[in-house]
């Protein structure tokens, strides 16, 4: 979205220039919530991964220590969790970007006023 000042913006009237400013006010406060929203996607999602991660890694050291594995069968398992979590952060982007773009188009779409017209009863 643009805003350019043409011939006619210049000469409008007071009433219409402050709507002017109101909408872009108003564009640029849901950009940025929309960006916002998309930003606490993205670290939530990043914090969800990293503890589970992080507590496959605890129990497969804990199943090290305590006997009941192997250690290369551990080193592949951590392995496998680890190539999940990599991929789960790499898919983090795209899915706050989409997050963001759904958010534009929800709340970048103000709702039409409602008119009321007076009928004349019959």
């Amino acid at each position: 979205m643009s805003y350019t000042l043409d011939k006619d913006s210049v000469q409008q009237s007071p009433e219409s220039q402050m709507d002017e400013v109101r909408r872009v006010v108003l564009d640029a406060a849901r950009t940025e919530l929309a960006a916002v929203s998309a930003a606490v996607r993205f670290w939530a999602g990043w914090v969800e991964s990293a503890d589970r991660y992080t507590r496959t890694l605890e129990s497969e050291l804990t199943n090290i220590e305590n006997g009941k594995m192997a250690p290369g069968e551990a080193a592949a398992r951590v392995a496998d969790a680890s190539r999940v979590y990599l991929r789960e952060l790499a898919n983090l982007p795209r899915l706050s970007i989409r997050h963001f773009t759904d958010e534009l188009e929800r709340i970048g779409r103000p709702k039409a006023r409602r008119t009321r017209t007076a009928r004349a009863k019959d």
